[in-house]
């Protein structure tokens, strides 16, 4: 009987010792109560353009700055509209042309075909478009101006992209037509827009790869142009356009820290704010996410819950990561930073030694850590996106340059090249960019892991 007594009180203090261990937290650090504490500085709805974006395909007639404001407030409130509303759509389904990856002559010559198309889409959409133009004059764009969920709204997509593609085709049929200055004027109205959202602090990294994009769309019209001989005589413009974006360099990673704020407040809000069945019918931890639950089912998921998930394990465990990426990123050369594993790094100095099999430092925190590694970190591509296109700009800039600079059809362009401002090299090697004097271009390789299968290549020509 005793021996029976002693076996039944180590088993009952094997349980309590681990429940004790299941259900303990850990407390926030310093920079994790920062994240959860952080208020950014409200912005009037109709001074921030990222409000009037997400408001964008408001209903015909509407004030689409009030409902943009609106549906951001639904959804910090995670409250479904009280009907659906008929939205604003582009008249096609997604309007794009080959150069937003080719750098060919094709290109513009795909858009001067394009004319009658182009002008038909121009009258179809003019309702989003004058909305559109309301939102470049906006002074501030803010992800975070209205609470702390609304970075999930990512407001350069979608019909936005789609305006900026057909508006930057109407300015590329202006200059065709010999309107160079009215082209000019609206290729730097937009890329400076675009550019304003760069240099912002409160925006999500995802926005700023989207204005990258459009940004190096311009360097890639404009270097075609060039090439083509259409902008002779609009030197100085376009070297204004084609300014290297270092910068903004500052403000990458205060964006990268917005977003992971942004995701910690985010999943604290949803984790402390959502029942643990509905919680794990939305996030499908297990196969019986999408079945009717029964009272066993919704046990289990309590009971998963309360010893599976630490609220502040998993903020600090966010943090903790981001803060190991950055510190990799900063003290890597830009020459090498595509070679790194920057992810995986950040996952070893955090301590997750177990990221391959799911859970990542302590199973008392499964759920959290699914969490955090679902999301991911991996802010190290995005950055090397926004580095290739500083890049491109870069580059433009050394074809315009060695365009004015070459007078001679002898002349060495490797010279020349050598010759030029800084502001025209490569920013990953500090030198001129790769010369192929055979095939007449200058050109490098991208870092970003998508890019680096290709180089990227324009040609040199004499005015």
């Amino acid at each position: 009987m005793k021996k029976f007594a002693w076996v039944m009180l180590t088993l009952l203090v094997a349980l309590v010792a681990m429940s004790v261990y299941f259900l303990r937290d850990e407390p926030l650090t310093p920079l994790a109560e920062q994240a959860l504490n952080y208020r950014p500085v409200p912005v009037p709805a109709e001074q921030n353009a990222f409000v009037g974006l997400v408001g964008l395909t408001a209903p015909a007639g509407s004030d689409f700055v009030q409902v943009g404001e609106e549906m951001i407030w639904r959804e910090n409130l995670r409250q479904k509209p009280e009907q659906a509303v008929e939205k604003l759509a582009f008249s096609v389904k997604d309007y794009r042309y080959t150069c937003i990856r080719e750098i060919t002559e094709n290109c513009l010559n795909e858009i001067w075909a394009d004319a009658e198309n182009i002008q038909k889409l121009l009258l179809e959409n003019d309702t989003l478009i004058q909305r559109y133009l309301k939102i470049q004059k906006m002074p501030i764009f803010s992800n975070y101006s209205m609470d702390v969920l609304s970075d999930s709204h990512f407001s350069l997509s979608g019909e936005a992209s789609q305006i900026s593609r057909l508006l930057s085709a109407k300015a590329i049929l202006d200059i065709k037509n010999g309107d160079i200055a009215q082209g000019l004027r609206w290729m730097e109205k937009d890329m400076a827009f675009y550019r304003k959202i760069l240099a912002a602090k409160d925006v999500v990294i995802f926005d700023k790869v989207v204005a990258i994009a459009h940004i190096q769309r311009y360097a890639i019209f404009l270097s075609l142009l060039v090439e083509n001989g259409k902008l002779r005589g609009q030197d100085e413009i376009v070297r204004a356009l084609l300014l290297p974006l270092d910068s903004h360099r500052e403000n990458l990673k205060k964006s990268t820290w917005r977003e992971v704020v942004g995701f910690a407040q985010d999943m604290s809000h949803m984790m402390l704010n959502t029942r643990p069945d509905k919680l794990f019918e939305e996030y499908d931890f297990d196969e019986r996410a999408h079945v009717e639950q029964n009272y066993s089912d919704k046990l289990i998921a309590y009971l998963k819950y309360y010893l599976m998930y630490k609220h502040n394990m998993t903020v600090n465990l966010q943090v903790e990561l981001w803060r190991h990426e950055m510190e990799i990123i900063d003290t890597t050369p830009l020459s090498r930073l595509s070679d790194e594993n920057v992810e995986q790094k950040a996952l070893e100095r955090a301590g997750c030694t177990n990221a391959e099999r799911i859970f990542c430092k302590h199973m008392k925190n499964y759920i959290g850590e699914v969490l955090v590694l679902i999301r991911g970190t991996n802010h190290s591509v995005s950055l090397l996106r926004i580095y290739d296109a500083d890049a491109f700009l870069r580059l433009a800039r050394a074809q315009l340059e060695y365009q004015l600079a070459a007078k001679q059809p002898d002349a060495d362009p490797a010279k020349i090249l050598a010759s030029l401002p800084p502001e025209t090299f490569n920013p990953y090697t500090g030198k001129p960019f790769d010369f192929d004097a055979e095939r007449g271009v200058i050109g490098f390789q991208p870092a970003a892991n998508r890019d680096k299968d290709r180089r990227v290549e324009i040609h040199l020509s004499l005015q």
